[in-house]
């Protein structure tokens, strides 16, 4: 054996002499890949972000046009609609052109519009407008009947709109030839018209037109008001899209309407204006944005709705968005808006940069701080760990060297004390069980019959197995609190959490084989009473079935619950103790089963029995082996699966069956695996309830709401520090007494919101401390908990009918803690967010139930939906969820 030990020793340590560098690689290459994937997001997300500002942008310029389109043009449409109007009712005269001059005079000066114009079959012509460009406003007329010629006559005009001299005389003028008034009059509806002027100032403007007409409903003419489209240009230039962005609007066969370039939308060939096409535009964008637009849809009539666009230009990516407006009288444009992405990205490569410079420095700190830390974290750790595994094999006379952590060197003084205790106690047990045996002697000879003895000796031996289960369980309370500790705070390394993992199942495996053995005194003194409850029986057979799939999914082997369809839904029984059993059986089943499966089969049977049977396909047994699997600290089967039990499971199963009324059955055959079944009584039951299971959401790391105190009274300091250490880093305020007379004291100054409590102490007992706190009005309603490693149930019932709220036993376990603090405390915890790709190899599905609503959460239902209440009625099914 000791040839064999060497090697391994040195090996661990070889490991330990490389745990620096266990701890510092991963580290730096963890925030190496850190720093590579930020890079790669800042660009990614930069250029995601670019997409995102240059769409919201097109899309609000774009919006922003359209809204100027609605509006510019508008005006000349209500305004023709309102001549138009005026004609139909007959309220100006045609044949006095005169009139309508003037009035048409008026109407320029409160709307921003070029020219008003009438134009009738007969000929004439009555106009006002903006004709020159010194922008002063002037009347036009065309009358044979008055002038005796088809002349157009301008003049000038004063303040009031009266003429005042003749301007110019333009020659012969046919206004029925224009299209602005032959086109509407042809087809008897209003509707645009657009015309490039071919004089001075070679205006292009659109121009609303409406056909009027007399009191008998016949044709007589057309109005039409002009609006120059410079003026939409001049919008597009003030608007401010990007650095070097363009906006502009084309007709549906490409010609160009109004730009924010500064150029105009037709060129002069011999003296005449010729409209200009967008993809011959002097400006670089405008050009070949339009020629984008032709070569991808092919005709600019295919652009139906909105569309965003890409295209390089100049090798530089340029977004496009293209919006058709169109209107009620025939308008049927094309808004443009294209941006350069170089607009966008100057400030987001910037940060870019920066956040890369930043990740690298923080790589250089990452790694010193990773050399440093692993040095100072990793030795501690290393000699708990050896001292876990020493005491786990047995070697009760180990010793832990103090540590420069706190938390660490409290553990080692934790480990220190139960190996003394420990050693104390086994010398105790010594002289005490002689003691007993003098005892049971004297009583024998006094005692009138048998039965007197074995009560004697079985009182005894529960008092003395529950005595040595509360001086256990005091040191179990400090190892097992800090092991919990430091999983729920501590940065470790993978190594320093297995240390500390053992540490904890070392501890679980001693506290286990505690209660087992307290359980088997209990049974044997025949002092375990069943009580039974009105439970929902599918709920929690469902319950056991998934805690036991899941291990024996973890084994990779089959788990089949195959369910009665004829079970009742509530039945009374002590779910605890069936509980207890078929898990047992269950786990028994799954742990000798190495391939094939295990079956869980509950059947209905008449006079309201139940059968459960747990069949597997493990190793099986043979007839000597079923002979001693039902006594206690018997194991049979391969050694290695009986160091993981205490070997109570089946003796204290068989027992609690046996309180039930019936007995374990089992049958079992070599390689062919083993049957367990057995039936009891279970009387249906009409009102039942299932138990309400905490889920867990992750680490907790807070709570919502004010800062609670919460006062520890405690007489050995260890026990206290587990408590505070457990607390302290979630936010509560805790405060410490080592009696109950600080303890009172301490209420009394601090006032907290929750007392725990030990029972045992010095000067003032738990039991002296409630009564006292409760006799004093202030703590009447304050939350008492009695944490005590006392095992006897009087002791519990006598702390709650004292005073106290709840019962936690000691060693403490951290959810049955923060479960009673949510509960009186009325607590919302905060949770850390869980990373489910480094927990998923550690983490064990939690098990779910049917949980059916309390009786008074159901009567809070009925009457909210009487009430009509229906957003409480969500509120609380939210709750409920």
């Amino acid at each position: 054996m000791q040839s064999k030990s060497n090697p391994q020793t040195s090996a661990s340590r070889s490991r330990w002499l490389s745990l620096r560098s266990i701890l510092v690689i991963p580290f730096v290459l963890q925030v190496s890949a850190a720093v590579g994937l930020i890079g790669y997001l800042s660009v990614r997300n930069g250029q995601q972000a670019v997409n995102d500002l240059a769409s919201q942008l097109r899309g609000e310029v774009s919006d922003r046009i359209h809204q100027h389109l609605d509006s510019y043009l508008n005006t000349g449409r209500n305004l023709a609609e309102i001549n138009g109007g005026a004609m139909d009712m007959g309220l100006l005269d045609p044949d006095n052109p005169q009139q309508i001059g003037q009035f048409f005079w008026k109407q320029l000066q409160l709307y921003n519009v070029g020219y008003i114009s009438l134009c009738l079959k007969t000929g004439d012509f009555a106009a006002a407008g903006r004709y020159f460009q010194d922008g002063r406003i002037t009347v036009e007329e065309v009358s044979k009947k008055r002038n005796g010629n088809q002349h157009s006559y301008v003049y000038n005009t004063d303040k009031q709109g009266n003429r005042t001299n003749l301007a110019v005389d333009t020659g012969p003028y046919v206004a029925m030839q224009e299209a602005w008034c032959e086109q509407p009059m042809k087809v008897g509806k209003s509707m645009w018209t657009l015309y490039q002027w071919q004089s001075p100032p070679y205006t292009l403007s659109v121009s609303a037109n409406r056909p009027v007409y007399d009191k008998n409903k016949n044709l007589i003419g057309v109005i039409g008001v002009d609006q120059r489209l410079t003026q939409i240009s001049d919008f597009l230039q003030q608007l401010k899209v990007s650095p070097s962005g363009k906006t502009f609007i084309l007709e549906r066969n490409g010609l160009l309407i109004a730009s924010s370039n500064k150029e105009q939308p037709f060129t002069l060939v011999n003296g005449k204006a010729k409209r200009l096409q967008g993809s011959d535009s002097k400006d670089p964008l405008i050009e070949a944005t339009a020629k984008h637009l032709t070569e991808r849809f092919n005709n600019l009539s295919n652009i139906k709705d909105n569309q965003s666009l890409e295209f390089q230009l100049n090798d530089q990516r340029h977004f496009v968005q293209v919006a058709p407006w169109r209107d009620e009288w025939g308008l049927d444009w094309l808004v443009v808006v294209a941006v350069p992405e170089a607009d966008f990205m100057e400030r987001i490569n910037a940060n870019t940069r920066t956040t890369i410079l930043l990740c690298l420095g923080a790589l250089g700190l990452a790694t010193a701080l990773g050399l440093y830390t692993s040095r100072w974290i990793t030795r501690p750790i290393l000699r708990l760990s050896r001292a876990s595994e020493a005491i786990a094999g047995g070697e009760l006379t180990q010793s832990v060297a103090a540590s420069s952590v706190g938390e660490l060197n409290i553990l080692a003084r934790s480990f220190n004390g139960m190996a003394e205790q420990l050693r104390e106690s086994f010398t105790a047990l010594e002289q005490r069980v002689e003691e007993r045996t003098v005892e049971l002697k004297i009583a024998k000879n006094e005692a009138e019959s048998a039965k007197v003895l074995a009560d004697v000796a079985n009182d005894a031996k529960s008092e003395f197995l529950a005595s040595m289960s509360h001086e256990l369980r005091t040191p179990l309370n400090g190892i097992l609190g800090y092991a919990q500790i430091l999983q729920r705070s501590e940065p470790l390394t993978d190594k320093g959490r297995k240390g500390i993992d053992i540490i904890y199942q070392c501890g679980s495996h001693l506290l286990t084989l505690i209660n087992d053995v307290l359980d088997l005194s209990k049974i044997e003194a025949r002092k375990m009473d069943l009580v039974e409850n009105a439970l929902h029986f599918p709920a929690f057979l469902q319950s056991v079935a998934e805690i036991c799939r899941i291990r024996a999914e973890q084994k990779n082997i089959v788990f089949e619950f195959e369910p009665d369809s004829q079970l009742p839904i509530g039945v009374y029984a002590d779910e605890k103790r069936l509980r207890q059993v078929l898990i047992n059986l269950l786990g028994n089943a799954i742990k000798f089963t190495e391939k094939g499966g295990v079956t869980l089969a509950v059947h209905s049977l008449e006079d309201h029995k139940i059968r459960f049977e747990i069949r597997d396909t493990g190793v099986g047994m043979t007839p000597d082996q079923l002979e001693k699997i039902f006594l206690p600290f018997e194991q049979v089967g391969d050694t290695k699966k009986q160091s993981e039990g205490t070997g109570l499971g089946l003796a204290i199963s068989q027992k609690i069956v046996l309180l039930m009324g019936s007995a374990l059955e089992v049958s079992s055959q070599i390689g062919a695996g083993s049957t367990f079944g057995f039936e009891v009584t279970l009387p249906e039951a009409e009102h039942w309830v299932t138990e309400s299971r905490v889920v867990s959401q992750g680490t907790i790391e807070g709570y919502q709401g004010n800062r609670r105190k919460i006062l520890v009274v405690d007489d050995r300091w260890e026990n206290r520090s587990v408590v505070v250490n457990l607390l302290e880093p979630i936010g509560f305020q805790l405060i410490e007494a080592s009696n109950g007379h600080e303890g009172i004291e301490q209420a009394l100054m601090t006032q907290p919101d929750l007392i725990i409590t030990d029972l045992a102490m010095p000067i003032l007992n738990g039991f002296g401390l409630i009564q006292k706190l409760r006799s004093l009005s202030q703590f009447q309603d304050t939350i008492l908990l009695v944490s005590s490693a006392s095992v006897f149930e009087s002791d519990q019932y006598k702390s709650l009918n004292a005073g106290a709220n709840a019962f936690l036993p000691k060693p403490v376990q951290t959810d049955t803690l923060l479960n009673l603090l949510q509960q009186y405390l009325k607590l919302e915890w905060i949770y850390q967010e869980i990373d489910n790709s480094k927990n998923a190899e550690i983490e064990s599905p939690i098990s779910t139930e049917i949980i059916a609503p309390s009786q008074v959460i159901l009567k809070q239902l009925c009457e909210l939906h009487e009430e009509g209440e229906i957003d409480l009625i969500i509120e609380v099914a939210q709750q409920l969820q």
